[in-house]
């Protein structure tokens, strides 16, 4: 009995430990500046790097630990046990339930380092090969037209568009900002190509000076991952 009584007690710690134990998501960072290098993040208890490219995704990495993220390089200066002091440059706060996400960084105004960041869904359930998003970074909605069907894409906002377009086919678009008391801006008239094994993801940066409701515009493609590149590395 007592043999039995504590075989029992063992299986319900290990359960508990298992419900409390902080499930693992997929990451990849992007830049709207320039390079990131070598930064630090701690995943499961262990010190990580990661490399940030300007409007191109990382690697996929695995995140296991506390939220908000917290980034941070290592200073030469130690602690008592010897391990490196920590200076913090961003931080991120996943939202929602997903399993993959896409970190956005951009650095911040000042002398010293600091990046603001953002996390969007990036799940392949969600975000599908063959869909367009459209990540509106500006402060004013932008109307868009593809083909015959017409999309609002909201401020500080990302909107997803998925049809049934022919594969390796080019899609008439039409770009319109919408800033607020101000005459509506045309900002961009042309093609856009379509794939089905192939994601595009479509970052709109506000442009300074000028017109209100000037743009750039970024695309990242992505393809399908194949079996062997599914899976996720444990660090870069």
């Amino acid at each position: 009995m007592k043999l039995f009584s504590i075989l029992i007690l063992t299986l319900l710690s290990a359960s508990l430990s298992a419900q409390d134990e902080t499930p693992a998501v997929r990451l990849t960072v992007l830049s709207l500046d320039s390079r990131i290098l070598d930064l630090k993040y701690e995943s499961a208890g262990e010190v990580q790097s990661l490399y940030a490219f300007k409007n191109q995704r990382s690697q996929t990495f695995k995140y296991r630990g506390a939220q908000p993220i917290v980034f941070f390089r290592e200073l030469s200066q130690t602690d008592a046990a010897g391990n490196p002091l920590r200076k913090m440059v961003s931080q991120c706060q996943l939202t929602g339930n997903s399993s993959q996400y896409m970190i956005i960084m951009s650095k911040q105004e000042g002398n010293e380092e600091a990046y603001r960041s953002f996390a969007i869904d990036d799940n392949w359930g969600t975000f599908k090969a063959g869909a367009y998003r459209f990540l509106n970074l500006a402060p004013f909605t932008i109307a868009l037209k593809l083909e015959d069907k017409v999309y609002q894409i909201k401020k500080q906002n990302f909107t997803d568009i998925s049809e049934n377009f022919d594969d390796n086919t080019h899609q008439s678009a039409i770009m319109v900002s919408l800033p607020e008391g101000e005459d509506p801006l045309p900002v961009f008239e042309g093609l856009i190509q379509y794939s089905d094994s192939r994601r595009m993801l479509y970052i709109i940066s506000p442009k300074s000076g000028g017109r209100p409701g000037r743009i750039s515009m970024t695309a990242v493609p992505e393809v399908v991952p194949t079996k062997n590149s599914a899976a996720v590395p444990s660090a870069l």
